[in-house]
């Protein structure tokens, strides 16, 4: 009956997606107005929020821990002071989530650091086995200020580097279908293992995290979670969360309820130092300041247990000084 031009109702179908775009710059702009509506009563509520946020997350955090079915340890590397041990946690059936603990030989119960790798990282990276790459040293660094570390791996793994695709992306969208999330599932693992660590002599249950990029997100979003988190440090990472909406980082109505302010204000009233680089690569330092200015708000009755530092470097991991290790160990 009729023919045209294939190209001939293109500018309707640029319309529909131009209308998209502005459909969603328009929620957009009502977001962090509905954040803050959302979050009025934290204060009063602080355990019902973080229930909400646990929610957001998935499965498995909010429902009850299955516990560990067992725990393997192989070890690395002994000498009088020190030693390093790969251990690997049965979480459920055939999961098995595995770490580097890199420990002092003393018979005095230490703080335990979570020391976290970033995006095309590994336990061995951030910990010097190899080269330390933009880590600079962090676990040894770590290390060095007279406190356990232990180092996880996180399906973030460089592909034919370090063994074969991790399929994050894959395993997210399949784990939202059922009702989860890699970030609930990998984060779920990290508090599993701290379950651990406070059954160890070693140990004297008080802990910390740190981490690069990816790992900032894990450090950030773990310390919401668990509050035997006592101080945390998230590096290269912190940030305008509606700017930077990276797929295994974006949950569903975040933007109305918790991006990183949030998410850091559920840490409140333990410590939480942010760590941006002046010439980040990745993310602007500007969208990083702007963001805290929504956090301070929230440390308002203990503003001296946040800190906001723009250092002189890329996307890495605190390369000026210790003052930022130093800030989080004092904590401890």
């Amino acid at each position: 009956m009729y023919t045209e031009r294939e190209d001939y109702a293109n500018g309707y179908r640029i319309k529909y997606m131009h209308g998209i775009e502005k459909v969603i710059d328009d929620r957009r702009k009502e977001s962090i107005s509905k954040r803050d509506s959302f979050f009025k009563n934290i204060s009063q509520n602080r355990e019902e929020y973080r229930e909400k946020y646990l929610d957001m997350l998935g499965w498995p955090l909010n429902e009850q821990s299955q516990g560990i079915l067992s725990v393997n340890e192989n070890p690395v590397y002994s000498d009088d002071e020190n030693e390093i041990v790969r251990l690997q946690f049965e979480l459920f059936e055939g999961y098995l989530f595995y770490g580097v603990l890199i420990r002092h030989k003393t018979d005095k119960a230490l703080p335990l650091v979570i020391s976290q790798h970033g995006g095309w990282g590994t336990p061995e990276i951030c910990s010097s086995f190899l080269d330390s790459s933009n880590y600079n040293d962090m676990s040894m660094r770590i290390f060095n200020k007279g406190v356990n570390v232990f180092a996880p791996q996180l399906d973030l793994w460089k592909a034919n580097r370090f063994g074969p695709d991790g399929k994050r992306n894959e395993f997210d969208l399949k784990l939202k279908q059922l009702g989860g999330s890699i970030a609930a599932l990998e984060i779920y693992s990290i508090e599993r293992c701290l379950d651990y660590f406070e059954t160890q002599p070693y140990c004297n249950k008080v802990f910390g995290m740190a981490g690069l990029s990816y790992g900032g997100f894990y450090t950030l979003y773990t310390a919401a979670a668990d509050t035997r988190i006592k101080a945390a440090l998230t590096c290269s990472h912190f940030n305008d969360r509606t700017k930077y909406n990276w797929q295994s980082k974006c949950f569903f109505d975040a933007a109305n309820t918790f991006c990183d302010a949030e998410v850091g204000a559920l840490v409140f009233p333990r410590s939480l130092a942010i760590e941006v680089g002046d010439n980040d690569e990745l993310f602007t330092p500007e969208t990083a300041q702007s963001e805290f200015l929504r956090l301070e708000k929230y440390y308002a009755e203990k503003p001296e247990n946040v800190r906001f530092h723009i250092f002189k470097g890329v996307h890495e991991f605190c390369p000026d000084n210790d003052d930022a290790i130093d800030w989080m160990i004092s904590r401890l």
